[in-house]
């Protein structure tokens, strides 16, 4: 059940695992969800954090959810976790980074706190 989309004038492959019919020849479209929220929450707070001139050497953004038992299958809870790679952060100024980008311009986070929780946690790495 191979399918394809494009998306931003880049082609899109989707597909269902071979026991559900697939041949697997792309992610599920779920999954796509919780990694377009990464995406966006990690292009948000990289592009803030260059408007306050703070530099770090590495972002991480793990992103998982939980689907409701009911059909069709919805995320319910969305748990991410922000690894921030820094010798020497501002700790201060990186968690307002990350807050704003999640609470007010990652429009991804603002469309899945709609439908399901959304966590954070947020750690920081040498």
């Amino acid at each position: 059940m191979h399918l394809t989309s494009m998306v931003n004038n880049h082609m899109l492959h989707m597909d269902k695992l071979p026991q559900h019919g697939g041949d697997n020849f792309g992610p599920r479209p779920k999954p796509l969800i919780l990694a377009a929220i990464g995406g966006c929450v990690s292009m948000e707070i990289i592009a803030i954090l260059d408007k306050m001139r703070i530099k770090i050497e590495g972002l991480e953004v793990d992103v998982d959810g939980e689907l409701s038992e009911d059909q069709p299958k919805v995320y319910k809870i969305i748990d991410m976790k922000l690894i921030v790679k820094s010798v020497n952060p501002d700790k201060d100024k990186i968690d307002r980074a990350i807050h704003l980008a999640m609470d007010k311009y990652c429009g991804v986070v603002a469309m899945a706190r709609k439908f399901a929780t959304v966590n954070s946690e947020i750690v920081y790495e040498a």
